[in-house]
């Protein structure tokens, strides 16, 4: 029973679903993705769900175990091959009218598919999905396929036990589950589906045993590349998969420590691990206390207010228009609510002095550098900066987000505003809102910041060496590398939308130097320095705030009464580069 629970297979809000009327997959690219991951692209062997409309009934069905059914009230799912070929009936874990979810047999072979829904004799329009050897997916602990794995400790409580940021015990299935942060030298099993097929798994739960060496399977934690012990099936559980391995002696301490599994050459979802030096009773985070960190394990939100002001410079080389330069500066803020996967994915998380950090994020060029925004509140109708040749200058709202462009040079030569921003104090006050009440937050912008080997770097950068860089200033705060690749989602190049990997490596500006291991560069995808073929690569290096030391916090009544739980007023001095790497 427990294996079931960490499958965590998300329950659904069900819609009423008129009698004869033709069921529906979602249009978009992930309506038919890994159960665990919600990545696309189906392994053989492993758990899908689907979402759309009309596939089922209104209330909530679930299988009542193994073997689990090709039809399950009324619903069936089929694969057809794209080729042409007989259709395949996957196994149904439960349906409803919004979401179902299945197990594609093993027997399946690589290649494309035509997946339909049949609810009540009504088939769905097709959906074209790639099946695929292997593409591992994690449960995590929202259930989302991000943020904290649903990892399990065998070595605490005979592995009745969570891995989490505390100490502390939860009761479930007649079990009383202890939880704390794994430390180094545990063993950690990893729960999820997709490592490949096992036709002994399908039906009655068997395995075939050990697939670490037939799949090349590794877990990367940190910057640590750990062999499994195992990794298969788990014993009695169809399509649901285990991997044991334990942490080694060096392996990153921290709350949000990065995790993915590499298997057949495939990167799984990304997620993170709590890890503590042994002993410990919580892991330590860079500024969230133990009471935040509880309320986080309980199933609580923490309030978070990121106001910025920065100066950065942005270099490409585009075909067709040569080496480019721009300037801008801005200044912006917003009031977010985060649960747990948010957290773990947040800059504040993953800006850890002495480390670097590696994440994986989709959106513009803005949403990749600031991280993930889960929900905004509203803090009053604008913002206002002073300081520094900055009299009142407001930060309109624009849905519960505030920023303003004080100074752009332009690509094509043209320019908004005048250049702002220099050494001093900035201070951005609030009226209140909805929200957020009436509040001052300031920070002290260092002076010059030079990143003085940034000419010398090749155009694309080779991801199998360590990447040394170099700077001269950046005040008493710290300086972080960012890098990230990925390809276009949509959009126009640049100003579009992307799917990238990235790491943070960060130092106390004073050190003047830093090396980006190759171990983080190599969770990149490679990719060309060429914005208009698709795909983006940058490389930034930005002198920040210490938050740790105070600098730059703040905070803020909520109008329901309290306060924020934290409050960051960053500057970013620097320089983004648009590079390549292979």
């Amino acid at each position: 029973m427990a294996k079931r629970m960490v499958l965590c297979l998300i329950g659904v809000v069900a819609l009423m679903a008129p009698a004869g009327a033709q069921p529906s997959i979602s249009a978009d690219n992930n309506s038919v993705v890994n159960a665990n991951s919600y990545l696309p692209d189906i392994a053989r062997g492993s758990w899908f769900v689907i979402f759309g409309s009309r596939m089922g009934p209104a209330a909530l069905a679930i299988a009542s175990g193994a073997p689990f059914p090709p039809e399950l009230s009324g619903t069936r799912v089929t694969f057809t091959p794209a080729a042409g070929g007989t259709a395949i009936d996957a196994r149904l874990w439960y349906t409803s009218a919004d979401q179902l979810a299945a197990l594609l047999p093993s027997s399946a072979v690589a290649g494309d598919y035509d997946v339909r829904v049949v609810f009540n004799n009504q088939m769905s329009p097709p959906r074209r999905v790639r099946v695929v050897e292997r593409n591992f997916g994690f449960a995590t602990v929202e259930q989302n396929g991000s943020g904290p794995a649903q990892a399990t400790n065998a070595n605490l409580n005979n592995g009745a036990s969570l891995v989490r940021f505390t100490t502390g015990s939860i009761g479930f299935n007649n079990l009383n589950w202890q939880y704390r942060p794994a430390y180094p030298g545990e063993t950690l099993i990893l729960w999820g589906t997709g490592l490949g097929p096992d036709t002994q798994s399908d039906v009655t739960g068997g395995t075939s045993g050990d697939q670490t060496a037939a799949g090349n399977i590794r877990v990367i934690v940190g910057d640590a590349e750990i062999v499994p012990a195992y990794a298969g099936r788990s014993s009695g559980s169809p399509g649901l998969d285990q991997i044991n391995f334990t942490l080694p002696a060096g392996v990153t301490r921290g709350c949000t420590v990065s995790l993915q599994v590499r298997a057949g050459g495939r990167l799984s979802n990304f997620g993170s691990l709590a890890i503590a030096n042994s002993g410990q009773a919580q892991c330590t985070h860079p500024v969230l206390t133990e009471s935040q960190l509880r309320r986080l394990d309980q199933g609580g939100t923490l309030t978070a207010g990121g106001l910025g002001i920065s100066k950065l410079r942005l270099k490409a080389t585009l075909p067709g228009l040569g080496s480019l330069e721009t300037m801008n500066e801005d200044t912006n803020g917003a009031f977010s609510r985060y649960s747990i996967s948010q957290i773990a994915d947040a800059n504040f998380s993953i800006v850890q002095v002495g480390a670097c950090m590696s994440f994986r994020r989709t959106g513009d060029i803005g949403a990749i550098n600031a991280g993930t925004v889960s929900q905004t509140l509203n803090a009053g109708s604008q913002l206002t900066l002073n300081g520094p040749n900055v009299s009142n200058r407001a930060l309109p709202n624009q849905q519960n987000r505030y920023a303003a462009t004080l100074f752009s040079s332009g690509i094509g030569g043209g320019a908004t505003g005048n250049p702002t921003v220099t050494q001093g104090a900035y201070t951005i006050t609030g009226p209140g809102g909805p929200d957020i009440g009436p509040f001052t937050a300031s920070v002290n912008f260092p002076g010059t910041f030079e990143w003085t080997n940034e000419a010398s770097l090749p155009a694309v950068i080779p991801r199998n060496r360590n990447l040394a860089l170099t700077w001269t200033g950046g005040g008493d705060g710290l300086v972080v590398a960012l890098g990230f690749a990925g390809t276009q989602v949509s959009g126009q190049p640049v100003s579009g939308t992307y799917d990238v990997a990235g790491f943070v490596c960060t130092v106390q500006a004073s050190a003047g130097t830093l090396t980006v291991p190759s171990s983080a560069m190599q969770r990149l995808p490679q990719v060309s320095g060429d914005v208009t073929a698709g795909v983006i690569g940058t490389l930034a290096l930005y002198a920040i705030p210490d938050a740790s030391r105070g600098q730059g916090t703040f905070t803020a009544p909520l109008t329901a009464g309290g306060t924020i739980d934290l409050g960051f007023f960053q500057y970013a001095a620097g320089t983004l580069k648009l590079v390549g790497y292979n």
